[in-house]
């Protein structure tokens, strides 16, 4: 999980431009619907992961990062000992048990918040298509994204291939880690651009074992809209498993290139 979280920050921190906020999982096995909170202070991660209320979730989290600030206070964190990281581990294990318990009793306190969002809509920035953690559609939608781009190129259509490349093989590590780690698909990431303002990136299970992506900023409240516009296109394409063919995922890229260009951003 804290190699998962890890690659997560990495993704955000570089190609979404933001910082770690929320990631939702849905089991494979049970559809139960958990969750991954984030807080970065200071270069060091905090991660809660279950099933609680933000306000709850967050309330753990800079719990922890203060007793934890406390912990390493005058320390140099890249050089410590086995011996010091042994003491900070074993005081920290005590005062997470001394959170929880705090935790229980706020019964119900904090209710549960929605995510505020300051937009009315959302803006596409990519769209890929994936079987069995094998990419067969990749679509990169304007320029937004802080791709970088490994070696010279001759033209900006080799250059934009490459950034899709990239782009999906970093979200396919992504979806597979999560399911290798929590045994569940992440349903969104959220990654937090400043104050009400989302980057999101998304994950839709479809038929015959293919899963599609979309990144994008906004309001997330809007995804459903923009999955049920995308999704007669793909059904000509998932209606059977994947064999190898990219013939009709390459025509369906050229469509959908030409109609997400034209509508990138959805009320």
């Amino acid at each position: 999980m804290l190699e998962l979280t890890n690659n997560l920050d990495f993704i955000a921190t570089s190609i979404l431009g933001g910082v770690l906020d929320k990631m939702t999982l849905i089991s494979e096995t049970t559809q139960e619907v958990e969750k991954n909170q984030f807080f970065v202070k200071d270069k060091i991660i905090y991660m809660v992961y279950g099933s609680f209320p933000d306000k709850k979730g967050l309330w753990i989290l800079e719990q922890m990062h203060n007793h934890f600030s406390e912990l390493i206070k005058g320390k140099d964190i890249d050089n410590l000992t086995q011996f010091e990281k042994h003491e900070i581990r074993k005081k920290f294990r005590s005062i997470i048990k001394f959170i929880l318990e705090e935790y229980l009793t706020l019964h119900d306190v904090f209710s549960d918040q929605e995510i505020p969002y300051v937009e009315d809509k959302l803006k596409l920035f990519y769209f890929g298509l994936s079987s069995r953690s094998i990419g067969v559609i990749s679509l990169v939608l304007g320029d937004e994204l802080k791709i970088i781009v490994p070696g010279n190129f001759d033209n900006t259509e080799e250059i934009t291939e490459m950034k899709e490349s990239i782009l999906t093989a970093k979200i396919e590590a992504i979806a597979a880690n999560t399911l290798g780690n929590t045994g569940s698909i992440p349903r969104w990431i959220a990654v937090k651009l400043g104050f009400q303002n989302y980057r999101f990136l998304t994950f839709q299970k479809l038929e015959n074992e293919y899963y599609a992506s979309y990144l994008f900023e906004g309001n997330l409240l809007k995804l459903e809209k923009l999955e049920n516009e995308v999704k007669p296109f793909i059904e000509h394409v998932s209606d059977t498993p994947f064999g190898g063919n990219l013939k009709p995922f390459n025509r369906l890229k050229a469509t959908l290139s030409k109609k997400l260009l034209e509508k990138r951003v959805f009320f």
